[in-house]
């Protein structure tokens, strides 16, 4: 078990995107493909985690910490652009949208963290 209390807490990056149900399994693994393996090598990246809303078919919530909010908006901007471009080119612009941005009105903090290991 990991019961790991976090000192300062990691900021967290909180997206929910409206995908088109039939293409939710193509989402995932080309977000994984584009913005997974460029976000884990920046300075600062902690984790991240996609969760698929069963009630609202189509809703993919993406969950991501960073050790400090500095090191999360110190990511260059127009790499962050191109990435964007990247993957909507390939995704389809008409497949996914994104919805709510919930980190840019609200700064939260992840501060411990319970999980049982198998």
């Amino acid at each position: 078990m990991i019961d790991q209390k976090l000192e300062k807490g990691y900021a967290v990056e909180y997206l929910i995107f409206d995908v088109k149900p039939d293409l939710i399994d193509k989402f995932i693994e080309m977000d994984h493909d584009h913005w997974t393996l460029f976000l884990k090598d920046q300075p600062g990246f902690v984790s991240k985690e996609l969760w698929v809303n069963r009630s609202k078919p189509g809703e993919v919530t993406a969950v991501i910490c960073w050790h400090t909010m500095e090191e999360w908006k110190a990511i260059p901007l127009e790499k962050l652009i191109e990435t964007d471009r990247r993957f909507t080119e390939l995704f389809g612009p008409e497949n996914f949208q994104l919805v709510k941005a919930d980190h840019l009105a609200n700064e939260r903090y992840k501060v411990r963290e319970y999980r049982i290991t198998v």
